[in-house]
């Protein structure tokens, strides 16, 4: 089933209708040859899929009929990772399709003291379209219709500050077991940089209440530790439901 994505604001719920134009229109008329009749499914990202019937195709956008709406409710367990950006983009671009697909329910780009790739004020609005993108077409993909929330370019001291209900560092240096439960929490974990944490930094967020845990013996990249332990949370609300 494919989806097409169709923003909160283009349905129009007294005359249960709804306008896809952009890139989803070309896509469903141009390459799809989709027609006045026929069905498409649209999420908005807020968790709903709109069931519909293509009622008029005009140039650049589908006027759709909407026969249904499906809802998806939030996970369980509220999961967000803050993780550093990457010196090599694809690697940071791979933690968001991925992450998505399993579900994470917030991403916080961040800058840690070791952060290389730190980008110029001027540049996150583009940034951060590119960003969203990747994260509609990983929605589209493991057809889920709630869109995980991203947040700007954040200082990993703003990110201690959050008041989620477990807080987590996973510390290379750390032998710590990971003996936490996570089902049905609000989780956040901080993900470091290539170089990882500073010590300095690993002790303010003692301080801001996050606890210290190991990913093992092996030294992991940043977007590998990130699917880590976002996996881990998933897997455990698996286990119990």
């Amino acid at each position: 089933m494919e989806l097409f994505y169709a923003p909160p604001d283009t349905y129009n719920a007294q005359t249960h209708s709804l306008a896809l134009s952009g890139d989803d229109a070309h896509h469903a008329v141009t390459v799809l040859r989709k027609k006045v009749g026929d069905e498409l499914r649209c999420i908005d990202g807020t968790g709903r899929c709109f069931v519909s019937t293509v009622s008029e195709v005009s140039k650049g956008t589908l006027y759709l009929a909407v026969r249904e709406i499906l809802v998806e409710p939030p996970p369980k367990t509220h999961l967000s990772v803050a993780i550093s950006l990457t010196k090599t983009p694809e690697r940071f671009e791979n933690f968001l399709e991925k992450s998505t697909e399993l579900g994470v329910s917030e991403i916080i780009p961040m800058i840690t003291t070791r952060t290389v790739s730190r980008p110029k004020p001027a540049q996150f609005q583009a940034k951060h379209a590119r960003w969203q993108k990747i994260l509609i077409s990983a929605c589209k993909q493991s057809q889920r219709f709630r869109f995980p929330h991203l947040h700007t370019v954040t200082h990993f001291a703003d990110v201690l500050k959050r008041t989620d209900d477990v807080k987590v560092i996973p510390y290379e240096f750390s032998k710590e077991p990971i003996r936490l439960s996570f089902a049905g929490k609000r989780v956040l974990f901080v993900i470091g940089g290539e170089g990882g944490f500073t010590p300095e930094e690993v002790d303010a967020a003692r301080r801001a209440g996050f606890q210290e845990i190991s990913l093992g013996e092996t030294i992991l990249r940043v977007d590998t530790a990130g699917l880590f332990v976002v996996s881990m949370v998933r897997a455990e609300e698996l286990r119990q439901t």
